[in-house]
């Protein structure tokens, strides 16, 4: 037998050279599998947020419309016992004007009853109203994004597209004073001309047919927010 066996030999050059480079494909590949990982974590971390704020969102939404019914019913409940009270005066009147029992103290009693039907049925009914269109339109100033005071301006079907224009008009101007570049002041130029389109649209919209509108404002809302991502593709922000 030798005084070297096979055994303890130092593997050659090629061995060793082969044992790095699987050594280098295994940290690549482990490398590649925990960016993987990484990234379907953070997948499922925005998802998750995304879901809680949703349900947050619905929440916020079943507890207002919940405060109007209740502010809605809380008004005929007070205009209608404002109006019964007045229809009781009225009768009372009217039967003792039968039994000529007309009185200084029942005609003060007829001149009262304007004071009460108008006095405060009305500005109960009104205020009830007034209430009622201030909240259901900032439920949907919500829902588009959108100041209520901006909303306000618009009326018509359109108006929540109407009020999304003149936001993103608002936001694209901010966008001319901060960069002043030609660049930036050609991209406004485009964003103005395809807005000013969309305005005509919303307009057009109104005179058709319930159905025809519904697909006309859909693709104005799809138009709107594409022009909404090239403007924060400029400023930089990737919407995920």
């Amino acid at each position: 037998m030798g005084l070297f066996s096979s055994d303890t030999q130092k593997p050659s050059r090629a061995e060793r050279r082969a044992q790095k480079k699987a050594m280098r494909k295994r940290a690549k590949f482990e490398a590649k599998y925990d960016a993987k990982e990484r990234r379907a974590e953070r997948k499922r971390g925005e998802r998750a947020v995304k879901r809680d704020q949703r349900r947050s969102e619905k929440r916020a939404d079943r507890a207002q419309k919940r405060a109007l019914r209740s502010e809605t019913r809380k008004s005929k409940h007070e205009s209608k016992a404002a109006i019964a009270d007045a229809k009781a005066r009225t009768a009372e009147i009217e039967a003792a004007a039968k039994k000529k029992k007309l009185t200084p103290k029942n005609a003060r009693r007829a001149l009262s009853i304007g004071r009460v039907v108008a006095p405060v049925a009305g500005p109960l009914v009104y205020r009830g109203a007034v209430v009622l269109r201030e909240k259901l339109g900032d439920l949907q100033a919500a829902r588009v994004g959108v100041a209520p005071e901006t909303l306000r301006q618009f009326s018509g079907k359109g108006a929540p597209l109407a009020a999304r224009i003149a936001t993103t008009q608002g936001s694209l101007h901010s966008l001319t004073l901060t960069d002043t570049s030609p660049d930036a002041a050609t991209f406004a130029t485009k964003m103005d001309e395809r807005l000013a389109n969309l305005s005509v649209a919303v307009d057009a919209a109104e005179s058709m047919s319930p159905g025809a509108r519904k697909n006309a404002h859909r693709a104005i809302g799809n138009e709107l927010s594409a022009i909404d991502a090239d403007i924060l593709a400029r400023l930089g922000v990737t919407a995920s």
